[in-house]
């Protein structure tokens, strides 16, 4: 779908045409998408996170964030996602590891987090590329 249709639907009030909007210049997917053979795989693993960041702090790999119940954030509430996005907390209380900017979308609006967290109710439950 071109980039202004995308644009387009936001501004039509469709919250998951807007959360994919925000969640695509926010770069989500940079690091939570499978990288099979180091390419991104948007088909099978749109969400299934895998990718590692070696930094002072250690490493650290992208979560899956899609609807899996178990590996992603299925079984998450929204209130947890939010917290993650907006806090870097994770459900069991863990703080997540940069590169997650968590900083950055500290102040987002509420209906542009609630956005974000429609869209990625939308993904297919990925198994983890970990």
């Amino acid at each position: 779908m071109p980039e202004a249709a995308i644009e387009e639907d936001a501004r039509a009030g469709d919250v998951v045409a807007e959360g994919f909007y925000l969640a695509t210049i926010a770069h989500c997917m940079e690091c939570h998408i499978a990288r099979p053979n180091g390419m991104p795989d948007p088909v099978h693993g749109m969400g299934a996170g895998g990718m590692k960041f070696p930094g002072p702090w250690g490493e650290s790999v992208a979560a899956n964030i899609s609807s899996h119940p178990e590996e992603g954030i299925g079984a998450w509430s929204d209130e947890e996602v939010t917290r993650a996005i907006r806090e870097g907390v994770s459900r069991d209380g863990r703080p997540l590891m940069p590169p997650m900017a968590f900083w950055a979308y500290a102040d987002m609006k509420d209906e542009d987090v609630a956005a974000i967290v429609a869209w990625l109710r939308t993904l297919p439950p990925a198994p983890s590329a970990q």
